[in-house]
């Protein structure tokens, strides 16, 4: 019984006394337990709390990140999303343009690789005038719709594109190839 008891006191202060660990081969290093009492003088705003152990001073620190620190971390990061929330901006969207049916001008831009203007489709210039062709619509898409849906880019019934590059009044296939 005496003997237990002495083991069980052994143990208990080799719990708390300094332990010898070899570092190099024939040099031996004193570890001793670290502190666990923290202080926290530094705060949120100062960054990570001061612990009773130094970091650099080749002493095994297991507290390094506790539950404060946890508490810390978590405070910054709600910092760090208030101030992303102050700088969100919410964009409304607006009416949606209208549906337009039939042919679909952003393929054709895509299927064509001339540029604006380069002659690819011979024009007979049959006495329409393309400006006056070209009031009848809004827009160049439309114009340019209303182009393909009239045989073109191969033939041009209305002369919506006396030029022959295949693109009716104008209208420019740059942005839809870019899609």
């Amino acid at each position: 019984m005496r003997l237990a008891s002495i083991l069980a006191f052994g143990v208990m202060a080799g719990c708390t006394s300094n332990v010898t660990v070899p570092v190099t081969p024939g040099g031996m290093m004193e570890v001793t337990p670290p502190d666990t009492a923290m202080t926290s003088t530094s705060g949120i705003d100062g960054g990570l709390p001061e612990t009773a152990t130094p970091l650099n001073d080749d002493r095994l620190n297991l507290t390094l990140y506790t539950i404060e620190q946890q508490k810390i971390d978590a405070a910054i990061a709600e910092r760090e999303l208030e101030n992303a929330r102050s700088q969100l901006v919410v964009v409304q969207p607006g009416a949606l343009p209208d549906r337009v049916e039939g042919v679909n001008v952003a393929l054709f831009a895509k299927q064509t690789t001339n540029p604006v203007g380069q002659r690819v489709y011979q024009r007979s210039g049959g006495g329409f005038s393309a400006r006056s062709s070209c009031g009848r619509f809004p827009t160049a898409d439309d114009a340019q719709r209303a182009f393909l849906s009239a045989g073109g880019p191969a033939t041009d019934r209305y002369g919506l594109d006396p030029d022959g590059d295949g693109f009716a009044c104008g209208w420019d296939p740059t942005p839809y190839r870019a899609l």
